[in-house]
């Protein structure tokens, strides 16, 4: 279905920058779509440009057909009058999303040209540790531009905005922080997947966890360590929807059958669309225990089906859940994150109020209506900086 957007109502243009395809399933590329999508049904007069779609997928691609997108070869010649004719002849600014060679150099000539650009963050300002800190403080402050020269920062978190007054301490110019943005369902429309597909028994309480089976960055192991303490304690079962990585099913595999609970954890594969949304209303609650995660769009989507959620406290936007008492909080312990499962599972009141929490913290922070004024604001004050 075509999607039906507010005519303009500013006087200026955004610019989008993919990092790279805009057809390439990654979490930067469905940000830059749902913020367009956010902009557009705002009112906001959006474009955006990228790389000319060179890469064969594997899978489906995103679907970019209703934005007004232009590609572009980054090797030509003209690569950068084209980019920039997409500003047209009025006020305006350009907004990257990722770092690459031939981002950078545009960058200066934007520069060059006197026209402002800011930058998001996926993650590219987060570091782990006083030494990787110290490295990417040096990258930013004393090699490259490109990140200290544009006029205004786009963060996803306020952890991000903290930790950022180490590597940019010199940054005076105008900050957003909006987290990503959740298209969610009708959820009360969402048909519950039946449990029999995934041999799932109908009485138990089951976890679920979505994203790929990226073991290390998940923290996939320490799930499965706190799952097989709790999994002979009541009738409980733990499905892993996503896509294999780096072999990372094999592994979870051999985990669980060391462990002594592999029949009660699942494997669904991939599901997306209706499936991914069908596959989270069945489930009792959610669990993301990533040992690192700028943002991470599967528990917003989880807590905007009314799941109640665990997450790590690792994940960058804790703070923010923990203090809307929107998730319960969990340090990489399998002890601890079993214990808040096994809390979880006994006490009703609690995953009630997890889940009502939940639902709002998303409509507040990451739904198309309340982020579109705060990016219109934040371009704005660029503009006007």
């Amino acid at each position: 279905m075509r999607r039906r957007y507010m005519s303009s109502k500013t006087t200026f243009r955004i610019v989008h920058v993919f990092p790279n395809s805009a057809r390439v399933p990654c979490g930067p590329c469905m940000a830059v779509i749902a913020f367009m999508e956010c902009q557009l049904q705002h009112g906001l007069d959006v474009r955006a440009v990228g790389p000319l779609d060179t890469i064969t997928l594997d899978g489906p691609s995103l679907p970019v057909g209703h934005l007004p997108l232009k590609e572009f070869n980054p090797e030509t010649q003209d690569f950068y009058s084209k980019t920039l004719a997409e500003m047209g002849n009025g006020p305006g600014l350009f907004h990257f999303h990722g770092l690459s060679p031939w981002s950078d150099r545009l960058a200066k000539h934007l520069r060059q040209a006197a026209v402002p650009y800011v930058f998001t963050s996926h993650g590219q300002l987060n570091y782990h540790g006083l030494i990787h800190g110290f490295k990417k403080a040096v990258y930013l402050n004393l090699v490259s531009p490109f990140i200290r020269a544009a006029d205004g920062l786009h963060l996803l978190t306020s952890r991000e905005k903290e930790r950022c007054k180490f590597i940019l301490p010199a940054w005076r110019k105008p900050v957003l922080i909006q987290p990503n943005l959740v298209p969610l369902p009708d959820v009360e429309a969402v048909m519950p997947t039946p449990r029999t597909q995934f041999d799932l028994p109908a009485d138990a309480f089951v976890f679920a966890y979505l994203g790929r089976l990226d073991v290390e960055n998940k923290g996939l192991d320490l799930l499965l360590e706190a799952f097989g303490q709790i999994a002979g304690e009541a009738e409980t079962r733990l499905i892993l929807v996503g896509p294999d990585f780096n072999q990372g099913r094999q592994f979870l595999e051999q985990r669980a059958s060391r462990l002594g609970c592999e029949n009660k954890i699942h494997f669904s594969g991939l599901q997306t669309g209706a499936a991914k949304w069908g596959a989270l209303k069945m489930a009792d609650a959610f669990v993301f225990p990533s040992r690192w995660e700028a943002f991470g769009i599967a528990l917003a989507e989880a807590a905007g089906m009314g799941l109640p959620t665990i997450v790590s406290d690792k994940i960058n936007i804790a703070p923010e859940l923990a203090a809307r008492r929107a998730a319960l909080i969990s340090p990489l312990s399998p002890a601890v994150l079993a214990g808040a499962m096994r809390k979880l599972m006994k006490d009703a009141a609690l995953q009630h109020s997890l889940a009502d929490a939940g639902r709002l913290w998303v409509k507040e922070a990451c739904s198309y209506e309340s982020a579109g004024p705060r990016f219109e604001a934040f371009y704005e004050s660029v503009l006007q900086g």
